[in-house]
């Protein structure tokens, strides 16, 4: 008799055990199918176990219930509190969270147990530099160390040092980084603002036009790659780069104010116009370059009491705009009809701007000469 109830239990046991393994097998293919809700259900079906747990952790962490996947995590740590997978993953998570002191806690205690695991400490890292502990840094150095093919310490490197300009060590790690990955868009990048951040233009226009081939680019590479087309005398590629950070940020006055500038230094008045008028609708701060390239417009079209006006509102904004103050008395020399008239605007620039260049200086002298002999001529 007991031989009998004995094989019967055996066999209700394999039994149960063959069905909570296939209902495992069913969750975790719905696991796999991104079905995670369904795969939560059957999970929680089965008889507790920290597998079964972590995957439930799992599917509401994919599902965006970072709540219940926390709770579901610290059920298994409950039961297993030295599982590794279950710790790494536990830790991520809190810090995705926010919940720092913890998630620095969970990989320090894991790095204790494994100390030649780079992800370990680039994860204390992470924690380290989002709490503002000065020891940081090391913990990406010390990633590095273990694994020189850690792109992502590399990063977190190359962007400390280009912050702290410290360029030599940052060109050290770029130069790491792309050997272990020529096609690294972010180490690419990296490369293209060093070489922005060392004046070195053509470079890093190089490096920007790079990243837009490969359709990586941002309204920043955009941005970037336009000034260092302008540094570098190419006029048409700055105004193509700029009106392409532009569409991706419409408002922004800054793109329209240099646009006006590049539009008008490329003779197409109509659009240097355009963006000048929309430099200033949308400027909270000084806009008497605005206000100057718009006299500019008016003054190549001859009307000079429009232009004028402009470089009034120009001056209004910045008093010691020396180019303006310049125009203005070109302006009223084509406008006013009175020599003398015209002889004070330019002894006013003079008056006002006495450390004005050389060559300036040398417009202004010879024409307030020019003045002077016309009204002694009319005098006689």
């Amino acid at each position: 008799m007991n031989k009998i109830l004995i094989t019967c239990i055996l066999c209700m046991s394999i039994y149960k055990v063959g069905a909570q393994s296939s209902t495992l097998f069913v969750a975790d293919s719905l696991y796999q199918l991104g079905n995670y809700s369904k795969a939560i259900k059957l999970y929680q079906s089965v008889e507790t176990s920290s597998y079964a747990n972590a995957q439930i952790a799992k599917a509401y962490k994919a599902l965006g219930n970072s709540k219940k996947a926390i709770e579901s995590y610290e059920k298994v740590l409950k039961i297993d509190s030295l599982n590794t997978l279950v710790l790494y993953d536990y830790g991520r998570l809190l810090f995705t969270t926010g919940k720092l002191e913890k998630s620095l806690t969970i990989f320090e205690k894991l790095q204790s147990k494994d100390t030649l695991n780079p992800n370990f400490h680039y994860q204390i890292g992470l924690a380290k530099e989002a709490l503002r502990e000065e020891t940081f840094l090391q913990s990406y150095q010390k990633a590095f160390q273990l694994d020189a093919q850690h792109q992502k310490s590399i990063y977190k490197l190359i962007k400390n040092y280009m912050e702290t300009q410290q360029f030599e060590k940052a060109a050290r790690f770029i130069k790491t980084g792309l050997a272990n990955n020529e096609e690294d868009v972010k180490i690419m990048g990296f490369k293209a603002q060093l070489f922005y951040a060392k004046k070195e233009h053509r470079n890093a226009l190089f490096w920007f036009e790079k990243l837009m081939n490969r359709k990586k680019a941002t309204q920043y590479v955009y941005e970037k790659a336009a000034f260092s087309a302008y540094r570098l005398g190419r006029i048409l590629k700055a105004i193509q780069y700029y009106e392409e950070a532009l569409k991706r940020d419409k408002g922004n006055y800054y793109y329209h104010s240099q646009l006006a500038k590049l539009y008008y230094q490329d003779g197409m008045i109509d659009k240097a116009e355009h963006h000048a008028s929309q430099a200033i609708v949308g400027k909270m701060t000084d806009p008497s370059g605005d206000y100057y390239i718009l006299g500019m417009v008016h003054f190549d079209r001859k009307e000079f009491q429009k232009a004028m006006k402009l470089f009034n509102m120009a001056l209004e904004e910045n008093p010691d705009y020396e180019l303006a103050q310049l125009r203005l008395a070109q302006v009223a020399d084509n406008y006013y009809s009175d020599v003398k008239a015209k002889l004070k605007m330019y002894t006013r620039f003079l008056e006002k701007f006495p450390k004005a260049t050389t060559e300036i200086k040398t417009i202004v002298n010879t024409r307030i000469r020019e003045l002077k002999e016309e009204i002694h001529l009319k005098s006689e």
